[in-house]
């Protein structure tokens, strides 16, 4: 059984106790936020006791390291993929689907941390690929970096949506999926469906705005790719989509519908196509922040109240 937490995508992980239970800010433990008894909803390893037998020190926070550039390829004047060697354990942790890591050439200048999505992780050769849109400075100054990276994780919560609950077993045993994309929203797709079971069925539309078939041909569905293929793969535009209200097929013909692209397309599908909120899987998009929910620049307030800090965030009601 595989516990999650829709409050923290770290709990029950190496990572977790977090800084936050320094502060008395832990998402999940009431008594390391400050309450006298216990009222969580956590089925994992009790994140208090942890804390508790580790003398009040965060052992596992996640620091940044220097990963070699190994290749980078130049799809576009501004789309490039970069392969970096990361060792094996952190190939294997980014190998998670929604895995995604915070980026940086500037030693001591955090302030040009910039979060990206891992598209594909080699176990076996220790390195992952990120897929780069140079926009604007702190995207510029990582497509500039020749030899080495300064790279911070695992994060874990490039998903959201209720529609993660259950997507573990339609890997398992079987599914039917549709996946929407625009932009390099297509490269977490390709890390998910590296991992995705032979027995699930996938029709993926993707809007190449702002990038170009050949990547999307080289990553997702090429000879040489590991992996499932799609099913159907079809290059689409969504404003198309939006306008014509229509799907390839009826929702309810889908286990689940993933929408990787702005903020803006996520809300207009749901909407439009009246896509139910358990079957929808998005993607954490302008909401990460420093990624461990300290700075508190990421937090929300849901319709019942509860603050949730995205860059921790692992569900969204």
């Amino acid at each position: 059984m595989t516990c999650i937490n829709e409050f923290c995508a770290d709990i029950g992980t190496v990572n977790c106790p977090c800084p936050l239970a320094e502060t008395g800010d832990c998402l999940v433990c009431s008594r390391l936020a400050g309450k006298s008894e216990c009222d969580c909803n956590w089925s994992g390893v009790c994140v208090f006791n942890e804390y508790m037998q580790n003398d009040k020190v965060i052992r596992s926070i996640r620091e940044e390291k220097s990963g070699k550039i190994i290749k980078k390829i130049r799809y576009s004047r501004d789309l490039i993929v970069i392969v970096i060697q990361v060792g094996k354990g952190f190939a294997l942790e980014a190998s998670t689907p929604g895995s995604f890591v915070f980026l940086n050439s500037k030693e001591k200048r955090s302030f040009y941390n910039v979060p990206i999505s891992v598209m594909r992780a080699d176990i076996e050769r220790g390195t992952i690929y990120i897929a780069l849109k140079e926009i604007s400075a702190k995207t510029k100054v990582i497509a500039d970096a020749e030899e080495n990276i300064r790279i911070k994780g695992i994060y874990r919560n490039g998903f959201l949506g209720q529609g993660l609950m259950g997507l573990e077993e339609d890997i398992k045993i079987g599914g039917r999926w549709l996946i929407i994309t625009k932009g390099v929203g297509f490269a977490p797709v390709v890390n998910l469906m590296d991992n995705c079971g032979a027995a699930v069925m996938v029709d993926i539309i993707i809007d190449t705005d702002k990038i170009n078939q050949e990547i999307v041909m080289d990553y997702l569905n090429s000879p040489g790719a590991g992996g499932k293929k799609a099913d159907t793969l079809t290059f689409e535009s969504l404003q198309e989509i939006v306008s014509k209200e229509k799907l390839p097929h009826e929702p309810e013909s889908y286990d689940k519908i993933m929408v990787f692209a702005s903020d803006y397309y996520i809300e207009e599908i749901r909407r439009i196509l009246e896509i139910p909120k358990s079957k929808l899987v998005f993607c954490n998009n302008f909401r990460m922040c420093c990624g461990e929910g300290i700075c508190g620049a990421c937090s929300i307030v849901d319709e019942e109240g509860n603050v949730r800090k995205m860059c921790k965030c692992r569900n969204l009601i």
